[in-house]
């Protein structure tokens, strides 16, 4: 990308080629990506800018103006095999002026970046994929994802609630979940498991409150 003189401001909107895209994320969930392809593809072929639009990357500039996504991944991801390879985006900070120590120094401290692999193991930085389609599948993304959407809790802002929620269904629902008859089953359990007790620390919980006044 050619040099800028000047920092963007924040929220500045661009038009981004997906290639030049770099995750903060070692995963994503591949049935969850699936959804939101045919969600994509069922628009009117009108429609599509519009929504592309409502639904902008958010991004951070690193050193050497390079692109970080921090939100929306998945979204990313689902428009990259759909073939599309302009996208909207937001710029949520510019670190560009950066060492790169600094740069992944204040990506951790802000929440901005989450090197864990699929199996919820904390990797190195440098493990980070360095493009969308790199990417890999962790089914109990799309696990957890599909809880949410079916109602199981209340999606909320708090960092990383989406990998805490995955990472409880990962010690709580035994894999592989690789087949349609397996996803299916465990998404059953997990429903069950998001408003039990077990889950009541996770952030959006719905289940029966922590503790109940006795009747006298």
């Amino acid at each position: 990308m050619a040099k800028r003189t000047r920092r963007l401001g924040k929220d500045a909107a661009l038009m981004v080629p997906i290639g030049h895209l770099h995750p903060t994320q070692i995963t994503v969930g591949a049935y969850h990506v699936a959804q939101k392809m045919h969600v994509t593809r069922r628009l009117a072929h009108s429609d599509v800018p519009g929504f592309l639009d409502q639904h902008r990357v958010h991004i951070v500039i690193g050193p050497e103006q390079a692109l970080y996504i921090v939100d929306h991944h998945h979204w990313v991801r689902a428009w990259q095999d759909m073939g599309i390879d302009m996208v909207p985006a937001l710029v949520r900070n510019d670190y560009s002026h950066l060492s790169v120590r600094a740069f992944w120094k204040r990506m951790t401290d802000e929440h901005m970046v989450h090197p864990y692999d699929e199996r919820g193991r904390r990797r190195p930085i440098s493990e980070l994929p360095s493009d969308v389609h790199s990417m890999r599948d962790d089914p109990y993304r799309s696990l957890e994802a599909f809880v949410q959407l079916a109602g199981g809790y209340r999606k909320v802002k708090t960092a990383y609630s989406d990998f805490r929620w995955a990472d409880f269904f990962r010690k709580q629902i035994k894999g592989p979940l690789d087949t349609h008859h397996t996803f299916a089953a465990a998404l059953a359990k997990g429903l069950q498991l998001a408003t039990s007790p077990k889950a009541r620390d996770l952030p959006g919980y719905l289940g029966p409150c922590r503790k109940t006044r006795q009747k006298r």
